[in-house]
């Protein structure tokens, strides 16, 4: 198996689902940002972490939907299969982890 790919190599595998990689990134900056904003935690990195895991799977979902031709769906089946669980995963992580003990511990460090 070939373990190093060229741009143009790499762009061959993420061209055909640009669209939700983009829409999840996109939704994961407005989640990290308003989640500092809002500054539920207390510290910039743990409400920015929180706010990008949370809205990780929502962009995915309209991503999927704006990707939405069913042929380009079921050609690349297990690439967005791939995506959809990690987004779940993370997005389901940062409700069950302990960000407020995290945010504690940051703050003994001055920055």
């Amino acid at each position: 198996m070939k373990m190093s790919y060229t741009l143009k190599e790499q762009w061959e595998f993420i061209k055909p689902i640009w669209r939700i990689l983009l829409v999840a990134s996109l939704a994961q900056l407005i989640g990290g940002f308003t989640a500092i904003f809002i500054g539920k935690y207390g510290h910039f990195i743990i409400d920015f972490w929180f706010g990008t895991a949370i809205s990780t799977f929502p962009g995915f979902i309209l991503g999927l939907l704006w990707h939405s031709s069913k042929k380009q769906i079921k050609d690349n089946l297990l690439a967005i299969g791939f995506i959809g669980f990690l987004s779940l995963t993370l997005t389901l992580s940062a409700f069950f982890m302990p960000l407020e003990n995290f945010a504690s511990s940051l703050q003994q460090f001055p920055m």
